[in-house]
């Protein structure tokens, strides 16, 4: 099947329903913003920090639906006024510690070079093929195992990515994303400010922090095994495919209904590369409709997870394979 006839099959799911879309919005921000609310009232008749510690780190999952719909708005896909897109993406991206504007553009370059080997760099993780590695600068050797180990790539970078570095523009920003940057950091500090003034700052750390820190791990890990699994597809610029970088360059994650929920059918990444405009809530009902789309081998929610010790691109074998299978190659038969 062709790319354009494939995405004439699901056209129909890019139109967004507006009713689905505020009702999504406002249950989601209404749990958000209960559970906030739950931990100050706890906090005020003087229960343990370390119960709201955990009930913040708990809320982590909502925090990354409102990232799904912020990333929906990023691609106008969550409304069919961009309007009304823009003015949701940019409070999200303040809850969510990301410029709206920085991100859309960053993320637009990812969707349009996605496994692309001449195009890496902007939006995605870092990758090497095994001969670049192998001619790579003892330095650069030991600062890419470094960044690809699973505690720094999972646990440590996130909050890092989140926290500090979304505070800067992306390279290669434009005014427009300067000034959103700005605003955004700026709105952040009234809210943190507004909550330390109120709450004392160590209990508005516990209240924010965890579930920020959580919602970053998550989100990267999701990010990482859409793109970063063994058969996965990269090629170079002069044989890359369009339609075999969505369906073959993105992954179909398998959850369970609750887990669908949280992060926004996201899972379903093969067809959001296919076709972005469709919001969240219509990508399974897509994968239901058009048989062409369940032809992926899916990846188990668990056996997911092993995932993180793919590192290197073999081009000989066309897969992403580890540092240890890396070294076989190199050694005498």
């Amino acid at each position: 099947m062709e790319l354009t006839e494939i995405r004439k099959s699901i056209r129909q799911f890019t139109v967004p329903d507006t009713r689905k879309s505020v009702t999504q919005l406002i249950v989601t921000l209404g749990i958000y913003l209960t559970s906030i609310l739950f931990m100050i009232v706890l906090l005020k008749i003087e229960v343990s920090l370390w119960l709201i510690f955990a009930i913040s780190a708990i809320t982590s999952p909502v925090v990354i639906k409102l990232f799904i719909i912020f990333h929906d708005c990023c691609h106008a896909s969550y409304f069919k006024s961009q309007r009304a897109c823009n003015l949701v993406g940019n409070m999200l991206g303040v809850i969510t510690f990301t410029s709206y504007m920085d991100w859309r553009r960053t993320h637009g370059i990812h969707h349009n070079n996605v496994a692309n080997l001449e195009k890496r760099g902007m939006g995605d993780v870092w990758l090497m093929t095994v001969e670049e590695y192998q001619q790579a600068h003892w330095k650069e050797k030991m600062l890419y195992r470094m960044f690809r180990h699973p505690l720094v790539m999972i646990v440590v970078s996130p909050p890092f990515l989140f926290l500090v570095l979304n505070r800067f523009p992306s390279h290669g920003f434009r005014r427009k994303e300067l000034l959103n940057v700005l605003f955004t950091n700026a709105m952040i500090t009234i809210v943190v400010l507004a909550f330390f003034l109120t709450l004392g700052w160590k209990a508005s750390l516990v209240i924010l922090l965890p579930m920020m820190i959580g919602a970053s791990i998550i989100g990267v890990w999701l990010f990482y095994v859409q793109h970063q699994f063994r058969s996965v597809y990269w090629a170079h610029d002069s044989e890359w495919d369009r339609l075999k970088a969505a369906m073959e360059g993105s992954s179909f994650y398998t959850m369970p209904a609750i887990m669908r929920w949280f992060t926004g059918n996201i899972g379903y990444h093969h067809i959001h590369h296919l076709a972005p405009r469709i919001p969240n809530y219509r990508l399974k009902e897509c994968y239901d409709s058009v048989p062409e789309l369940q032809k992926i081998t899916p990846i188990q929610l668990i056996s997911g997870l092993h995932n993180i010790l793919l590192t290197l691109w073999d081009e000989d074998s066309g897969k992403l394979i580890s540092f240890k299978e890396a070294k076989q190659l190199t050694l005498p038969h």
